[in-house]
């Protein structure tokens, strides 16, 4: 069962299954978060995130995609 993703996680750091940094909630809507991407690496957030626009600015993720979510962050199921 994936963790239900509510208004309480927004602001949470968004990690990778390796603990790679990916972003910040920024918003919580009807279970799709939505995700200010690091400043870092944007290629990793958009392969992460399965963003296939280079000039994307909308980043989001749905509840399926969460393998852990803690009082921190929300951890993301691994790349198969």
């Amino acid at each position: 069962m994936n963790p239900t993703l509510t208004e309480d996680d927004e602001g949470k750091r968004v990690v990778g299954s390796e603990g790679e940094v990916l972003g910040t909630v920024d918003k919580i809507d009807a279970g799709v978060a939505h995700v200010e991407p690091d400043a870092g690496d944007y290629d990793t957030v958009r392969r992460y995130l399965d963003v296939e626009d280079p000039d994307a600015e909308v980043y989001t993720f749905q509840e399926t995609a969460v393998e852990e979510v803690t009082a921190e962050k929300i951890v993301l199921r691994g790349k198969e």
